[in-house]
C-alpha cells in the first residue's frame, strides 16, 4: 500500500525537475525554436516566393526587399508583442514621474535599449540565414550599375561580363556554364564573408 502511493509522488518529483529544467532553460529553447523558424521561412521565400527578376532596373530593388524586408517586420513583431515596450509606454504616459524621476530619462532609455536588443534577435537571425545562403544578395548586387561593383567581379574578363552581370543568378546568361558559376560564387562569397564579418564585430561588442 504504501509502495503505491509513493509511486505518484516520485512521476510528481520527475515532473517537477523535468519543469523546474524547461522553466530555466526557456531563453535557450525560446532562440532555439525562433532560429529553426527563421531558417525554415528563409527556405520557403528562398524556394517558393522569391524570383529574381535578372535585369539591372529591377535586381537591386527586388533582392534588398527580400533581404532586409521580413528583417524589418521580425523587429516590428518582436517590439510590438513585448510587453515590456507597453509596460514602459503606459507607464511614461500615466506616470512619466515614476520612470523619469526629476526629469532624468535614463532609466526609460536604459529599459527601451534592453527591450530593443531583445527585438534585434529575428531580424538578426534572418540576415544571417539569408546571406549565408546567398540567393537575396547575389540578385541585389548583380543588379548594381556602380563601376566599383562591376569591376570587381569582372577584373580581367570580356564585356560580355559586364553586360551579363544581371543576369548570372538566373539561367538566361549568356555567359559560359564555368563562367557563371565563377561568378556565382564569388557572390555567394561574398555574401557569406559580409555574414561573417558582422557576427564577429557583434561579438567584440559584447
Amino acid at each position: 500500500m504504501s509502495a503505491a502511493r509513493t509511486m505518484p509522488a516520485e512521476i510528481m518529483d520527475n515532473f517537477q525537475t523535468v519543469l523546474r529544467f524547461f522553466m530555466n532553460q526557456k531563453a535557450t529553447i525560446g532562440y532555439s525554436f525562433m532560429a529553426l523558424l527563421t531558417i525554415g521561412g528563409e527556405r520557403v521565400f528562398s524556394m517558393v516566393s522569391f524570383q529574381c527578376p535578372c535585369n539591372h532596373d529591377q535586381n537591386f530593388a527586388y533582392g534588398i526587399t527580400f533581404l532586409l524586408g521580413p528583417a524589418a517586420v521580425l523587429l516590428v513583431l518582436g517590439l510590438f508583442m513585448n510587453t515590456r515596450l507597453w509596460r514602459l509606454y503606459t507607464g511614461c504616459c500615466l506616470n512619466p514621474l515614476k520612470l523619469c524621476p526629476r526629469g532624468n530619462c535614463l532609466n526609460c532609455l536604459c529599459v527601451f535599449l534592453s527591450i530593443l536588443s531583445g527585438a534585434c534577435v529575428a531580424p538578426i537571425m534572418w540576415l544571417s540565414v539569408a546571406l549565408l545562403n546567398g540567393t537575396f544578395y547575389e540578385c541585389a548586387v548583380s543588379g548594381l550599375d556602380d563601376n566599383v561593383v562591376v569591376d570587381l567581379f569582372c577584373v580581367n574578363k570580356t564585356l560580355k561580363c559586364r553586360e551579363e552581370l544581371a543576369h548570372v543568378p538566373c539561367d538566361r546568361s549568356k555567359l559560359t556554364r564555368d563562367e557563371r558559376m565563377e561568378l556565382l560564387l564569388m557572390l555567394r562569397a561574398q555574401s557569406q564573408s559580409l555574414e561573417h564579418h558582422s557576427c564577429g564585430h557583434r561579438e567584440q561588442e559584447v
